[in-house]
């Protein structure tokens, strides 16, 4: 009782007392830093994973840096054009296996059950049968059966309850005026046909790419472009302002070289708009997805000793029509369709086959397996048709000369895409050695301007001419290169072959 009568100051001294007695004490900050390795542990764990997603969604995020080689590789995997055109190889292939088909024996076997519930019965007499006469005697109606004559009579049933059947059949064409094997030569002719549309479609493949990936570089060339002139007149706008302070330029200085920057900033969005729009095309060639970031990396930058060899137009027309798949392609399919008429001609002979056929049956009343066993040959010979040979062999004939004007219109698009290309690419070639020269004047004037502007000697109308004339510049021999580059592979499509 007299604890309960101490002050209660008393009572929280022997409570603290009691707390930082040593056994207490050392079990409460064992606790807590138990706890706190434990939220340490689990904030860095969190914080693993969260920069672990991040430089994931980085490298996703990365653009990829494609070259020219690498675009085609990919393009050869991906395009639909090119995918479309293998199937159909794929569907000719097909086609000559089914044609070769027809010189081969045909096989077939069948097989049926049949179950009979009532069977066929007759009923004859011992002493004769069926109605048949007996010997030396007259034929006559067998007598209705009586009382007397019942024991006489035998029932005979004919067939079997359970009746099991097989057959096996062959044909063979022996002669039909060369029918299945003109048909079959068809066939491997549109094969090797559809194979040149794979390589046209390989062929183009290569141009459309090459045309797309040097558009995509030469838009990143023109943001270079645009990116130094917004450079050189800010600079301007500099010294204009510097000028006016000094009171050796005017306020009209400075508000040309701030509308000159602005028109320049202009052409700087228009130019990455450009990018963009000429990376989805890229893009679209390759058949990946748009959302892709990609680049492309190449030069436009041709040497200057770099000449195309010597070339004689004849020559390149020569080997355009040589080398062309689209030639070849017309000349099996115009073989092919002559291979057709024959087929259609041969509708109207007779033609000769062998058929063999093997019969095995069995019921539940044979002893023994019957076996069957034949062989024949078979003619069949049109004597009228009504005409529908001859209808046919008219629209083959009508086929073969569509053939032919094709041909002869392809022939005529190649030498003429030959031509063009070659003129083009000797007028890239000219004129890159022009604006070559052009630029490095353009650069000098650009430096002289700038120190006569500095100088007072000029405005600011001589100065932003010069400037206009070293972009134009620098544009129109990116320009040529870009010609240059893209007439080369043109010319290379329209030969079929690279350039030596």
């Amino acid at each position: 009782m007299g604890g309960d009568l101490l002050p209660t100051h008393i009572h929280d001294f022997t409570r603290r007392d009691a707390f930082f007695s040593k056994p207490v004490f050392t079990e409460y900050w064992e606790d807590i830093l138990a706890m706190n390795l434990f939220r340490f542990c689990h904030f860095a764990c969190v914080g693993t994973f969260l920069l672990l997603l991040i430089n994931l969604s980085t490298i996703a995020q990365e653009s990829r840096v494609l070259t020219l080689a690498q675009s085609i590789e990919i393009a050869k995997q991906s395009n639909l054009t090119v995918q479309t055109a293998e199937q159909n190889l794929k569907a000719a292939e097909a086609q000559v296996r089914a044609a070769r088909a027809g010189l081969l024996p045909r096989i077939t076997a069948s097989g049926n059950y049949t179950y009979f519930k009532d069977i066929q019965k007759s009923v004859i007499q011992a002493d004769g049968g069926f109605g048949f006469p007996m010997p030396g005697g007259e034929m006559g109606e067998m007598p209705p059966p009586s009382a007397d004559n019942e024991s006489e009579l035998i029932e005979l049933e004919f067939g079997a309850h359970h009746n099991v059947q097989g057959t096996v059949n062959l044909t063979q064409p022996i002669f039909a005026w060369g029918r299945y094997y003109y048909g079959y030569q068809a066939a491997k002719l549109n094969y090797q046909a559809v194979q040149r549309d794979v390589d046209a479609a390989y062929n183009q493949l290569r141009l459309d790419v090459s045309e797309a990936f040097y558009g995509a570089l030469i838009a990143q060339e023109f943001v270079r472009v645009a990116q130094q002139s917004v450079s050189l007149v800010e600079k301007q706008l500099g010294i204009a302002e510097a000028s006016l302070e000094a009171g050796a330029a005017t306020d009209f200085d400075v508000l040309r070289a701030k509308v000159q920057l602005a028109n320049a900033k202009s052409q700087l969005v228009r130019a990455e708009n450009a990018v963009i729009t000429t990376k989805n095309a890229y893009k679209t060639v390759l058949n990946i997805p748009l959302a892709e970031d990609i680049s492309v990396k190449g030069t436009l930058e041709i040497p200057k000793k770099h000449e195309i060899p010597t070339l004689n137009l004849d020559t390149l027309i020569e080997q355009a029509l040589k080398n062309r798949p689209e030639v070849h392609r017309t000349q099996l399919s115009e073989h092919a369709a002559r291979k057709q008429i024959d087929v259609t001609k041969t509708r109207s002979r007779p033609d000769l086959g062998l058929f063999s056929n093997y019969q095995i049956s069995q019921n539940e009343r044979l002893t023994q397996m019957n076996r069957i066993w034949s062989v024949g040959f078979q003619i069949n010979i049109p004597i009228f048709d009504g005409f529908a040979t001859r209808a046919a062999v008219q629209q083959s004939e009508s086929v073969l000369k569509q053939v032919q004007l094709g041909g002869t219109q392809v022939r005529t698009g190649v030498e003429f895409e030959v031509r063009n290309a070659y003129l083009n690419l000797l007028g890239a070639q000219t004129l890159i050695d022009v604006q070559r020269e052009a630029v490095v004047q353009a650069q000098e004037s650009v430096r002289i301007a700038n120190l006569q502007f500095q100088n007072g000697i000029i405005t600011t109308v001589a100065l932003t001419d010069t400037q206009l004339a070293l972009t134009q510049a620098e544009v129109n021999r990116l320009q040529a290169y870009h010609d240059y580059v893209v007439g080369l592979a043109r010319l290379e499509k329209a030969i079929g072959q690279p350039l030596q």
